[in-house]
């Protein structure tokens, strides 16, 4: 839900400071985004279950090259996604029908954001294997840290640099790479198996097979929810461009966001 709310408030700040066409260009990604979002996330039950199914088999010798061998994998696939992405967003916002006025501008902010998948899917690993050893709350927190600096990137780049949306799709791609030194300097500073070391960085084809086991359907069953926004953004885009400024729907998440957050903080 965090890290969907990267988008929400990249709509929130160029509808209110840079114009409704700038809204239009992002929010015409609002399904794109969702679509990545919940594939990456679904991606990362696979490491969290490998890994705490080591630790309850109390097998962890295994765990630092499985550790290894998930971040590698994580930084390659997210990589591979990118420019998958690369090549194929114009055919699907073309297909969505995103209005031609608001084309070019939609490719800036969805081209910047994508810059920033590996490190998306390098955090959600990450965060996996805190979760496989009880800590749930740390990659919260890195979320919560990222996701205000995100905001604040956000208006200084739109209201202070002016650049619309590619100063919101900045500020999400620097958010993004700031959750992901967060969670691999906590896994650098351990000193047991859960240390992580660059030079180890390596995969173990074995393992691999059991992580993309559990994760690849996790990730599929994830994605194809959110394939459903895409036909409800591809009505709303008919209407034009004006319709897509004025769709609630990046609203009503962006505020259903905020009181969960109201909610975890209390």
């Amino acid at each position: 839900i965090l890290q969907q709310l990267f988008n929400s408030a990249d709509v929130a700040v160029v509808g209110r400071f840079a114009g409704d066409r700038a809204r239009a260009a992002v929010g015409s990604c609002v399904a794109i985004v969702g679509i990545y979002v919940n594939l990456l996330a679904g991606l990362a039950v696979g490491p969290n279950a490998v890994l705490a199914t080591l630790i309850g088999q109390k097998k962890r010798e295994r765990i630092n090259s499985t550790l290894h061998t998930v971040i590698t994998f994580g930084i390659l696939l997210g990589i591979g996604l990118m420019a998958v992405g690369m090549l194929v967003v114009r055919i699907v916002l073309e297909a969505s029908g995103t209005p031609t006025e608001v084309m070019d501008e939609a490719m800036i902010y969805i081209r910047i954001y994508l810059l920033g998948v590996p490190f998306m899917l390098t955090y959600n690993f990450g965060s996996a294997v805190l979760r496989s050893y009880g800590d749930t709350r740390r990659p919260m927190y890195y979320l919560l840290i990222s996701g205000s600096v995100n905001v604040v990137l956000n208006l200084v780049f739109v209201i202070g640099c002016h650049l619309g949306v590619a100063g919101v799709a900045i500020a999400t791609a620097i958010s993004n790479v700031l959750s992901t030194a967060m969670v691999l300097t906590h896994l650098y500073r351990r000193d047991d198996e859960f240390q992580f070391r660059f030079h180890r960085m390596r995969i173990e084809w074995k393992v691999l097979k059991r992580v993309l086991a559990i994760g690849i359907p996790a990730g599929v069953q994830g994605a194809i929810f959110s394939v459903s926004n895409v036909f409800i953004q591809t009505g709303i885009n008919s209407f034009g461009a004006d319709a897509i400024a004025k769709n609630p729907f990046a609203w009503i998440t962006f505020e259903q966001g905020n009181n969960l957050i109201e909610i975890l903080k209390r």
